[in-house]
């Protein structure tokens, strides 16, 4: 869980990451994007739109698997507001801003994993 607010590209990137992992839990489905997905004149609240309208139904979805599934969901659930203390940017990202978003998605991602192991894909 961070413990300062980082910038708005680098939360936002955290924040894909976590999207990614709840929907994961939810449907076993799918590979994680890598981070070259993320680069070429992309916008982070468009890339962040998909997960954050889908996210209460990936939470209850994994409440019926229940068991670590469901233990996983509650704490990144629980991490979300700390990936939103930053204000998301609504612009067209520059490569630092890509650079920082990849970084805090890889990250995040990396931490999941390590947490989690397979059941963060």
């Amino acid at each position: 869980m961070p413990t300062e607010t980082p910038n708005g590209h680098f939360a936002a990137g955290q924040l894909r990451a976590a999207l990614w992992v709840m929907q994961y839990l939810a449907t076993s489905e799918g590979q994680p994007p890598e981070g070259d997905a993320f680069r070429g004149k992309k916008v982070p609240t468009r890339l962040l739109a998909a997960g954050l309208g889908s996210l209460m139904r990936n939470f209850l979805l994994t409440r019926r698997h229940g068991g670590d599934r469901w233990k996983a969901a509650v704490e990144v659930f629980h991490e979300i507001p700390d990936f939103l203390k930053a204000e998301l940017p609504g612009t067209t990202m520059g490569s630092g801003e890509e650079r920082a978003f990849v970084a805090g998605y890889e990250k995040q991602l990396a931490a999941y994993r390590e947490k989690f192991g397979a059941l963060a894909g």
